[in-house]
């Protein structure tokens, strides 16, 4: 069975545009984590010089062997350093993403291994935006290999440290890290059967009919 690692990248300061309750929502997904069906996993938060998030890990996780918490100094908007870090410390086969405000359902790991063949080096697929505070109402959200489409919501590859993968920093590092990933010669696909990525920061975006849940 194959081992996935899944990075999450933590700053729970304030900042433009932040959500609220974010010290309630880094533990809402820290769970989603851990409820998963798919037991070969770890996951990896990569604290961005914050120490709140270290301290909600050590009061609520400390001795979970699946959650680790690493802690950095605080990097500028948009680094890659930080994910980065995360991939560095992976022990994991399969590299999966998760915001630290987002929440992902109980069989999204299993369903992304479970089409994950040897024939690819990278996976993506559509996320869907929940619409109210209950999560009964969801939409789903068309992802595409382009700018302003794919997220690391979006993507899981495979760990190929051999390769030396690195996140860049900037606007958009999320379409430039496929752009990379393609420029190396690996293969890359979009999954048929999409897992339950809810992304719930919809309304910050600007977006009509939604919120911050």
């Amino acid at each position: 069975m194959k081992k996935v690692s899944v990075i999450m990248a933590s700053y729970l300061g304030n900042y433009a545009n932040c959500g609220s309750n974010r010290e309630k929502k880094f533990i809402r997904a820290v769970k989603s984590f851990i409820n998963q069906s798919y037991p070969n996993k770890e996951l990896i938060i990569v604290a961005d010089g914050c120490t709140r998030t270290y301290e909600i890990y050590k009061e609520n996780w400390d001795n979970n062997p699946e959650v680790s918490c690493i802690i950095m100094n605080k990097q500028p908007t948009y680094s890659g350093n930080i994910r980065t870090e995360g991939l560095i410390e992976a022990t994991g086969d399969i590299i999966s993403y998760l915001d630290n405000d987002d929440v992902i359902g109980k069989t999204h790991i299993e369903t992304i291994v479970n089409q994950f063949t040897d024939d690819v080096d990278l996976v993506y697929y559509d996320d869907y935006l929940v619409m109210s505070v209950d999560f009964k109402k969801l939409m789903k959200r068309e992802v595409g290999p382009r700018y302003g489409s794919i997220g690391t919501s979006s993507i899981t590859h495979r760990n190929k440290k051999d390769l030396n993968l690195l996140w860049p920093t900037g606007y958009g590092h999320d379409y430039i890290f496929l752009l990379s990933i393609a420029s190396k010669g690996l293969k890359f696909k979009k999954l048929q059967n999409s897992p339950q990525y809810l992304v719930t920061h919809y309304g910050i975006m600007g977006q009509p009919g939604s919120g911050d849940f």
